[in-house]
């Protein structure tokens, strides 16, 4: 019986020590897309970031530098091929693919030019630069 009662003891101390390396639980704030709400952990592949803020999807980010007047390419996205993290000035976009992010239609962060016109010549879509994503583009992505 005593050691029933430690094991129980043991698990309940681990599962109070556990969480963030913060020292607390990890709030549902952290693991959500400051633009949408959507859970950023759906698809890690697709997530993008902003100083302290994460977004699912490259169009959550764009859309909300643009709503807290932040530049977007200071932030980060996940490159489509390697899967490594890149900033989000140094690639390009491609709009309109065949390739759907959690948001659906979404921009496709690939790096180098020749790279980028592959994938939209395979996807469909068009290369973007990052300074020419816009209101009326992303707008495009989500049609109403």
């Amino acid at each position: 019986m005593p050691s029933r009662l430690a094991l129980a003891f043991t698990l309940a101390l681990a599962f109070a020590c556990g969480g963030e390396e913060d020292g607390g639980a990890a709030t549902e704030e952290a693991a959500r897309c400051a633009q949408c709400g959507m859970r950023v952990d759906m698809a890690p592949e697709w997530t993008a970031g902003l100083g302290d803020e994460r977004f699912d999807a490259p169009k959550c980010l764009f859309r909300w530098a643009a709503e807290h007047d932040r530049a977007a390419t200071e932030g980060w996205v996940m490159e489509y091929y390697s899967g490594e993290r890149r900033p989000a000035f140094e690639v390009l976009y491609v709009a309109g693919s065949d390739v759907l992010s959690p948001m659906g239609d979404d921009l496709v962060p690939v790096e180098g030019r020749e790279s980028a016109e592959r994938f939209a010549a395979d996807h469909g879509g068009r290369v973007v630069e990052p300074g020419a994503i816009d209101a009326a583009l992303l707008a495009s992505l989500d049609p109403r």
